[in-house]
């Protein structure tokens, strides 16, 4: 793979590609990156061209390929093993501010998805969706009462 290639990619391209290694899909890419999966693909597609790759793994496997052998011999593994990018550090490291507070008020997704949560995490979510829930019933439940005083 030209190396030129490589270089002339922006910094989101490169991050959709390493995720793309990783096994995530556009979607999945998309939430964390927090773009839409159109938008994703538009990036590995323009990456995909500009490195005239056969497909996205091909592109993705260049990309990190090329990176592991930049190393440079004086540096640490543990340096050399961490995320390029600010946003993929956030999002592979422990929770930040943002992203737990992000977290708490992000409902989970309803179907076509394995449920990963260990029990901690399912409980919150349960009571996230119950706790809006009620609010929603609270709420539909205030408006009605008050149209019948209204027109009564």
């Amino acid at each position: 793979m030209d190396s030129g290639a490589i270089q002339r990619l922006t910094d989101r391209q490169k991050d959709c590609l390493r995720l793309v290694a990783q096994g995530y899909t556009s979607k999945e890419i998309g939430r964390v990156l927090d773009l839409s999966p159109s938008t994703i693909d538009n990036h590995i597609l323009t990456a995909v061209q500009s490195m005239s790759a056969s497909s996205r793994g091909e592109a993705a496997r260049s990309l990190t390929g090329h990176e592991t052998r930049q190393k440079l011999p004086r540096e640490s593994q543990a340096l050399a093993e961490q995320p390029h990018s600010g946003l993929l550090m956030a999002a592979a490291d422990a929770p930040t501010l943002t992203i737990l507070g992000r977290k708490i008020w992000t409902l989970p997704p309803f179907g076509g998805q394995k449920n990963e949560l260990d029990s901690a995490e399912r409980s919150i979510r349960v009571i996230q969706v119950a706790a809006v829930g009620f609010g929603t019933v609270m709420s539909l439940t205030l408006l009605i009462a008050g149209a019948f005083k209204i027109f009564s």
